[in-house]
């Protein structure tokens, strides 16, 4: 009956204005089933859990009880026309034969958890990813004043503003609640980390960042798929598949929404047993991506394979393509399933984007073939300058001219040029040599004054003889 009362009274509150607003689900009421360990019977004697922590109990009918045992602390707050009665006048004779004694347990939820909170949905077929289910900073957090709660705050979160019962509290008014009230501390747990920014709306055509963290303590559903995936902002895994890409210039978030639902429904693709989400995630060095998760249905407490959801991502994946949204070398896609594109041949599936990954191996062996390349010049230039230091003025080397060249040049032209056992006789001695072979000239003996014969030798020179290397008979 008062989830009822608080359903009603949000569908009646919820506005056209855009504003989100977030209410608290859980309640420590007398007659939440989920807080007895069996439904509560008139005979049995009722325990009231002492739990370590100062909680309030909410009765809002009559309940006949046969006894009470209240704990350290706590409080049980009284509704109109709600009541506590031990007689057990009116039963019959016999039923109350074997009493079992019958415990409540006022549990403590935490904040962060989306599992705690509701919000009337905006988005159409859509549902909403678990990091945007809690209160974000632009949104409005109403707790309602039919509901008993205790509400653990672990971390220090910001909301656009808070409602508690009749009462609009900001920043300031939240920390005179903490502190100056005796029923916030039966209420809440830290409430004094909560932070109000007044800020309602979020004014982000791309959107907006939800800004607090997720509590993802609770138990997830079983799956049954090889390899389900865990995406930003879910709680747990899942079954089917993930379409991820980054906003261009100029994208509208909302106008996306509207448009991606108007082609699942004439597709016919929206369904019960198949969960849409669209939401705005923080990836690695601060980068906002469109996520699209497609998933089956929780039915009995098991999630479905991820057939379905895999070739509805896969058409989601065309749509974002063919409508020029991005180009498909920008977009990102994994499933817990290999399906086989209908335009493509190989599997899409793969927990990277493909031309991501050709691009990462193509640069790793461009700069491991580049890294090789450079330790051999390395190498080879090292041996070549040690060969060049070892080598001296006194050794055989090659020779341009018949003199001895300057040192500057001759380092020009003698690194890495292995020495030879004779030295290599200039052009004017092998032409004498030629001439006095064949008689054009004298034979005379050597003399130091003439220039062509007096040129220095160095040891081991021997004469070429020159019928060895004339090109051509005399003529």
């Amino acid at each position: 009956m008062t989830i009822l009362l608080i359903l009603s009274a949000v569908l009646c509150a919820e506005g056209s204005n855009g504003v989100v607003r977030k209410y608290w689900l859980h309640s420590n009421n007398w007659n939440n089933p989920k807080n007895w360990d069996v439904s509560p019977d008139p005979c049995d004697p009722v325990i009231l859990s002492d739990l370590g922590y100062d909680y309030s109990v909410l009765v809002s009918s009559r309940a006949h009880l046969n006894s009470l045992e209240f704990p350290s602390t706590g409080e049980i707050m009284f509704g109109e026309r709600s009541s506590i009665s031990f007689s057990l006048s009116g039963l019959g004779p016999g039923q109350c034969s074997s009493p079992v004694s019958n415990t409540y347990t006022a549990r403590q939820y935490s904040w962060g958890d989306p599992n705690n909170w509701y919000s009337p949905s905006q988005d159409g077929i859509f549902n909403t990813a678990d990091s945007d289910r809690i209160p974000c900073w632009t949104d409005e957090v109403i707790f309602n004043k039919s509901i008993a709660f205790n509400v653990l705050l672990d971390k220090s979160v910001e909301v656009g503003s808070l409602k508690i019962g009749e009462q609009d509290l900001d920043t300031e008014d939240v920390r005179e609640y903490a502190l100056g009230s005796g029923r916030s501390q039966l209420q809440f747990i830290n409430l004094a980390q909560l932070i109000v920014t007044g800020r309602t709306v979020c004014t982000n055509h791309q959107g907006c960042l939800c800004g607090n963290q997720l509590d993802c303590s609770s138990e997830c559903p079983r799956r049954d798929c090889v390899k389900p995936i865990k995406s930003k902002g879910m709680c747990c895994h899942y079954c089917g598949a993930e379409v991820r890409f980054r906003p261009p210039a100029g994208f509208y978030l909302e106008k996306f929404k509207k448009s991606l639902g108007n082609f699942l429904k004439d597709d016919q693709l929206a369904s019960d047993q198949i969960s849409i989400t669209v939401s705005l995630q923080e990836y690695e060095l601060s980068t906002l991506s469109i996520q699209i998760t497609v998933s089956d249905s929780i039915a009995d407490g098991i999630e479905g394979a991820g057939y379905e959801s895999s070739k509805i991502a896969s058409k989601i994946r065309n749509y974002i393509v063919d409508y020029d949204i991005v180009r498909a070398s920008e977009l990102f896609i994994v499933q817990s399933h290999l399906q086989f594109h209908p335009d493509r041949t190989e599997a899409i599936g793969s927990p990277q984007a493909p031309s991501a990954g050709i691009q990462s191996w193509v640069l790793y062996v461009v700069l491991s073939v580049s890294f090789v390349l450079l330790i051999i010049i390395v190498v080879l230039l090292f041996k070549c300058s040690r060969r060049y230091r070892e080598n001296t003025n006194n050794q055989p080397h090659v020779r341009l001219d018949h003199g001895v060249l300057p040192r500057a040049l001759d380092r020009r032209f003698k690194p890495c040029v292995p020495a030879m056992d004779q030295d290599i006789p200039t052009y004017e001695e092998v032409l004498m040599e030629d001439m006095l072979t064949r008689g054009i000239a004298p034979d005379q003996p050597r003399n130091q004054d003439n220039v062509l014969r007096a040129a220095p030798r160095r040891p081991g020179y021997a004469e070429i003889p020159t019928t060895d290397i004339c090109d051509r008979a005399r003529v």
